[in-house]
């Protein structure tokens, strides 16, 4: 492996990341306070609620696993990066130095907080009422995150199978802190077996990845995390604050575990070229 001094550092800082049982913020806010709480949820939150925030969430994942999928602004990602680099398409950002790629994720998790924040704040205002169109609009936020975050790091979210790997990552930065080394490894393994693909292979395995993922018992899972962390937005008044907070550190707490798998991955792919 041949990388200087300032990209092993960073790559000692993933490695690090990831292999501690170190809890963000928000893990020790949700254990402390929103465990208890999972227990109420469907007596807290109407069974009409959950299916609608299930059918949203199933509806944001077929949207981004199609070719037609509006949710990324690529050319967003290119124009903050022109204010650093001159490059013309996504994959260029991996031969850029590690200093220009962090600076433009940073750029991108900034943006997905703000969005989310305001996004829940107008949910969260709505009480109740609301919950079932803010779940599957937060994790479109953060899906959206994920994936340009990946694009930050030189990644074209839109090749077939990323898509599978973002919502992995998803799932590792929601996972909590046990054998989170090992899901990490699994992603590795994921993003190996497709990039050694040709472009039709590729294809065909990320659709079979895709329906094997992306399935209604991942989306269950997701819908009952993120209700169980948000049915304080049904206290009258309490929840545009409440809606608004709990986005913008979520979105931070899957924005950091992001930029943590992408760096490492853009790290080694650096590696790999000049071995």
């Amino acid at each position: 492996m041949t990388l200087n001094a300032e990209e092993q550092r960073a790559l000692d800082a993933t490695e690090k990341f990831f292999r501690e049982p170190g809890e963000s913020l928000l893990g020790r806010a949700s254990r402390a306070v929103f465990r208890p709480v999972e227990a109420l949820t469907e007596r807290l939150v109407p069974d009409r609620v959950l299916e609608l925030a299930g059918g949203g969430v199933e509806g944001v994942l077929k949207g981004i696993a199609t070719i037609s999928d509006k949710t990324l602004d690529l050319g967003g990602v290119l124009r903050e990066a022109r204010k650093h680099a001159e490059v013309d398409r996504i994959e260029e950002l991996k031969d850029q130095p590690l200093k220009v790629v962090d600076t433009i994720a940073e750029a991108s998790t900034s943006q997905g907080q703000l969005l989310a924040a305001l996004e829940g704040a107008g949910c969260g205002a709505g009480g109740v009422a609301l919950l079932a169109a803010d779940i599957p609009l937060l994790f479109g936020v953060c899906m959206r995150t994920v994936r340009h975050i990946g694009a930050c790091y030189g990644v074209d979210p839109e090749l077939p199978g990323e898509d599978v790997i973002a919502f992995k990552v998803f799932e590792l930065a929601c996972g909590g802190t046990q054998d989170r080394y090992a899901e990490l490894l699994e992603i590795d393994t994921l993003a190996d077996e497709l990039d050694g693909l040709e472009q039709s292979q590729r294809a065909e395995k990320a659709a079979v990845l895709a329906g094997l993922f992306m399935s209604r018992e991942a989306i269950k899972k997701i819908v009952s995390m993120l209700i169980s962390r948000k049915v304080f937005q049904t206290i009258p008044l309490a929840g545009a604050l409440v809606g608004a907070g709990f986005n913008y550190l979520f979105v931070a707490d899957v924005a950091k575990t992001a930029s943590m798998v992408y760096r490492r991955r853009y790290l080694y792919a650096r590696a790999k070229v000049r071995s």
